[in-house]
């Protein structure tokens, strides 16, 4: 399972994207419009441009052939390592980067470490303004810090409401409405009781998924202003709505709707096997669901609840190619990153390898 461990951006409003490719330019794949100084001139004199990548997904997957063909394209070489998680990888990078030894000149990972990695002096700035328009806004804030922008962004994804069409034909238009049909479902023994919303908890919590219902009680982590920045001093734990999201949370619990100590899997195989209408969860489940349920699968917005004034607002994850601070050719990584990463082409081609 892939997502995001650590949250930091919850766009307010944010439509329901679940997987989406960012969007760089539109030249081709091996020379579109560049936001750097670096240009395809830089790759014409040999070299090779070290990339790592998390083969615990796909991303490692998508990015060797595309970063092959560009290099075969420039007459370099370009390498391939992969790490089974991106926790593997940014420990790999903070005892490289401190002992002066094997680090990437390119890598790809979740924005979520940007912060701690800029404070440790291990990332580049990457200039995004020539394409900055041909981005989501969202994607760029994810990768903005301190004014600057750290990497480029080719996708974003958040948590969705998968629906079971054989239990649940519509998407519920409030949290009550589906809160009732589980209920239904539960008594009439078509659903598992603790799984009518299968969601995982843990035994510690799950704050990462249960946020979109923490917000609809009118829950917020950090208070946003107008201008989409985060006053770090106004936290919203503690506040009005996140104490009638933790109440609301005990009675789905006792009503059997939800069930604390639920894993990702007993949550996936639950809805994946027709026992649970509905799933809180990722795209990173989207294979494994569509495999199972085919054309019973749809997926929906977690909604509101009804008549409140509270949107259910998921966080958003966002995918991020970046530039080691102590990479081995800063020169081939920017021209790789300007005129490669930044194309539709190459978005395009990573989306299709890893959905």
């Amino acid at each position: 399972m892939r997502r995001i461990t650590e949250v930091g951006v919850a766009a307010a409003g944010f439509p329901l994207l679940l997987a989406a490719r960012s969007s760089g330019s539109s030249g081709s794949s091996t020379g579109g419009g560049g936001g750097g100084a670096a240009t395809s001139s830089a790759a014409g004199g040999g070299g090779t441009l070290v990339v790592w990548g998390d083969n615990s997904a796909n991303t490692a997957k998508a990015i060797e052939p595309l970063c092959q063909a560009w290099a075969q394209a420039n007459g370099v070489t370009c390498t391939v390592k992969k790490f089974n998680g991106g926790g593997e990888l940014q420990e790999a990078l903070v005892k490289g980067s401190a002992s002066g030894g094997e680090v990437p000149d390119v890598f790809e990972g979740a924005y979520n470490g940007i912060g701690t990695l800029v404070k440790n002096g291990l990332l580049t700035p990457i200039d995004l303004s020539a394409n900055k328009s041909k981005f989501l806004p969202s994607a760029v804030a994810g990768v903005t810090n301190g004014g600057n922008t750290y990497g480029v962004p080719w996708a974003v994804e958040n948590v969705g409401l998968f629906t079971n069409k054989d239990l649940a034909p519509n998407c519920p238009s409030s949290l009550d409405e589906a809160v009732s049909n589980a209920k239904t479902l539960i008594g009439s023994g078509k659903a598992t009781s603790g799984l009518g919303i299968a969601m995982q908890i843990g035994d510690k919590g799950d704050f990462y998924h249960w946020f979109p219902m923490y917000t609809a009680d009118g829950g917020y982590a950090f208070k946003q202003n107008a201008n989409g920045s985060f006053d770090i001093k106004d936290l919203g734990i503690g506040k009005e709505g996140s104490v009638a999201a933790g109440k609301r949370l005990k009675t789905l619990v006792d009503e059997g709707i939800l069930k604390p100590t639920v894993s990702y899997d007993i949550a996936k195989e639950s809805f994946a096997g027709g026992k649970s209408p509905y799933m809180i969860s990722g795209p990173w489940s989207t294979p494994d669901l569509k495999a199972k349920l085919a054309d019973k699968l749809m997926l929906c917005p977690v909604p509101p609840w009804q008549g409140s004034s509270n949107k259910a607002i998921p966080f958003l994850g966002v995918r991020v190619f970046f530039q080691a601070a102590k990479d081995k050719n800063a020169a081939l990584a920017s021209t790789f990153l300007n005129d490669e990463v930044m194309t539709t082409a190459f978005q395009d081609g990573m989306y299709e390898i890893d959905p």
